[in-house]
């Protein structure tokens, strides 16, 4: 009897660890179904967008990764002590985290991995993927650290995405040549697998890139081992190889290589890009015709797109900036903003258009100045229009060099120079800021300043050279003279009771500097306002007539200063009394008083009367109000 419940307790026991076991398997192996199945999501969709750091997961391979973490967890909660169990539920979840680039939840669980079950397989893969969610999260410095055992162990299975992610952590850290050294290994090294090499090409020829070493770029974008890469990225080796060549000036062998991808099947998508750049760089190369026609086949082919309109562009640019037909090129620019007006090419075409326009009725405006048969012709509208136009070829046209052979013809043939002054100073400053040739800049700021010394633009060369800045204008002149009248003025305001038989000698002495200051810088601001501060001493005498004579004197001459404006203000209020304005004053205060006395009396009236018996009114117990205005803290009964 009692043999048979034993074995009884036995079975039932054997039953409940086969139901345990097979509630893990069941968790586990959705859990593996499911990531199996995500994972085939991500690589379609890595296909399409290669580079990981610019597309997440999302939709239904986000839900899988959700759910991947829900059953992960469930087994985790069940069977927390079977390391074997728990090791693969917690990797599970800490990939799926990752995928889902939940950066700092993957590290928590990656480092969670590493506390409790650091004698497992998957390790290795643990210690790159947490370096790498550390590099994603930003915590470069961490990441490096994490990233040691990865790259110190050439038998790591992570050894050469170690040495590409150190790339990309000197990359961060600003040591691009720790960057390609770190991929230059991974080159150098034997082992390495024809697509890790292929990737190591692409960022070295990325850095070079970036530091503008082009033939080191196009070396690296021409590896063979580029061939083991997607799509994506074939095509945007071949694109910046291209570009290393249109950088090196080597036109017709970029437009070669261009031709090459244009042929490509796989990038149709950018053929018509393709087309435009093998017509620019045929047109760069002097082969005006052959390019024409390039872009004409654009336009045939692809009409009323931004590819079409970036064609007419370049064509409208050619003729004006080349033959000069700027009737031409205004067609052409017409033809852009139709093909597409709101691309960028649209609405630079429209730009140039209109400023062509102006450009051309000024400039045939200055042909009929400069031909007219007046003995005095208008020079004064022509160098100004001259000047217009020199700024519509530098801000609306982008032809620097025409605005400055414009600003020759103003320096070299103005008679007034205040004009000679300006387009001197624009002239240099084209060279130094558009140009781009400091040594002809610095010329020309130099003469600036040998000519017109003491001048605003002087000054302001003296700074564009990095000099310190010596020159003074009058305006300066003027206002440290002011400054030095100023103070002498305060000191006297500022004189204690004791030494009052000194302050009007004080006050005349500062009188005196404000009249200098205004007898010899009179077309100054801090001439003008010395003006109106002898207005004031005359004030404070009083001398209101000599006051009255400067306040006119600001108003007429400089009434659109703020002195002349102040001027004004006071003018048109009473600087003296007259009698018979105390006569007119007296007059209304009696009237005023003899107002409040009627008042007052009334008032006392109105008091003494008898005030009218007034009935009780009767309020319903309905409507009275009780108030309560005890206080609550005290509610006695």
């Amino acid at each position: 009897m009692f043999r048979g419940r034993f074995l009884a307790i036995v079975l039932f026991a054997a039953l409940l660890e086969g139901c345990t076991c097979c509630a893990y398997l069941n968790h586990m192996f959705n859990a593996e179904r499911l990531y199996d199945e995500a994972t085939e999501l991500r690589e379609a969709r890595l296909d399409s967008v290669p580079d990981e750091t610019q597309s997440y997961a999302s939709g239904e391979e986000a839900q899988k990764y959700e759910k991947i973490i829900e059953k992960g967890s469930r087994v985790l909660e069940r069977f927390p002590k079977n390391k074997k169990r728990t090791a693969e539920a917690v990797f599970l979840i800490a990939e799926s985290y990752r995928h889902k680039a939940d950066w700092p939840k993957a590290i928590t669980k990656y480092d969670e991995y590493e506390r409790y079950f650091a004698d497992n397989d998957s390790m290795r893969a643990v210690e790159y993927q947490r370096a790498y969610c550390l590099y994603r999260n930003q915590e470069f410095n961490i990441s490096r650290f994490a990233l040691e055992p990865v790259v110190a162990d050439k038998n790591h299975p992570y050894y050469f995405q170690g040495l590409n992610l150190l790339s990309l952590l000197d990359e961060k850290s600003e040591a691009p040549e720790q960057a390609i050294a770190a991929l230059e290994a991974v080159l150098a090294d034997t082992s390495g697998t024809p697509y890790m090499k292929g990737k190591a090409h692409f960022r070295l020829a990325g850095l070079y890139y970036k530091m503008e070493n082009w033939d080191k770029a196009h070396q690296h974008y021409n590896a063979k081992e580029i061939e083991n890469l997607n799509d994506r990225e074939r095509q945007t080796a071949g694109e910046q190889s291209a570009e290393c060549l249109v950088n090196k000036k080597e036109y017709l062998k970029a437009a070669d290589e261009f031709k090459e991808l244009y042929k490509v099947e796989a990038y149709e998508k950018q053929r018509a890009n393709y087309l435009v750049r093998i017509g620019e760089m045929t047109l760069l190369a002097g082969r005006n015709a052959d390019a024409f026609v390039i872009f004409n086949k654009v336009n045939t082919e692809y009409p009323k797109t931004v590819h079409s309109a970036r064609a007419y562009f370049n064509m409208g640019d050619y003729e004006q900036t080349k033959v000069l037909d700027y009737e031409l090129a205004m067609l052409y620019y017409d033809s852009c903003y139709i093909a597409r007006s709101i691309s960028e090419y649209g609405k630079k075409a429209r730009e140039r258009r209109n400023a062509l326009r102006r450009l051309v009725s000024m400039r045939d405006k200055n042909d009929e100045l400069r031909e007219s048969k007046d003995s005095i012709p208008d020079m004064k509208s022509f160098f100004n229009n001259e000047f217009m136009i020199a700024e519509l070829f530098l801000l609306k046209l982008s032809e620097a060099d025409s605005a400055v052979a414009r600003l020759t013809n103003v320096i070299e043939n103005s008679p007034d120079t205040a004009n000679v002054m300006r387009a001197a100073y624009a002239r240099a400053f084209i060279y130094d800021e558009f140009l781009h040739d400091p040594d002809t800049a610095e010329e020309y700021y130099k003469e600036i300043i040998e000519k017109y010394p003491n001048t605003d633009y002087a000054k302001q060369a003296q700074a564009n050279l990095g000099m310190r800045v010596t020159m003074k204008t009058r305006e300066d002149e003027a206002r440290e003279r002011y400054m030095a009248a100023e103070s002498l003025w305060t000191a006297a305001s500022e004189m204690p009771v004791s030494k009052m038989d000194l302050v009007d000698s004080a006050y005349a002495h500062a009188f005196a500097a404000f009249d200098s200051v205004y007898k010899e810088f009179p077309q100054t601001q801090s001439g003008i306002q010395a003006l109106y501060m002898k207005a004031i001493y005359y004030q404070m005498l009083p001398n209101m007539d000599s006051a009255v004579v400067i306040y006119r004197e600001l108003s007429s001459k400089y009434g659109q200063t703020q002195w002349g404006k102040r001027a004004v203000y006071v003018l048109n209020t009473r600087l003296t009394t007259t009698d018979d304005d105390i006569a007119r004053l007296r007059k209304r205060t009696a009237q005023n008083i003899e107002s409040l006395n009627k008042k007052s009396a009334k008032y006392y009236e109105e008091l003494n009367a008898k005030p009218e018996e007034k009935k009780a009114e009767v309020i319903s117990k309905e409507d009275e109000i009780l108030e309560n205005t005890y206080n609550s803290m005290y509610d006695f009964e």
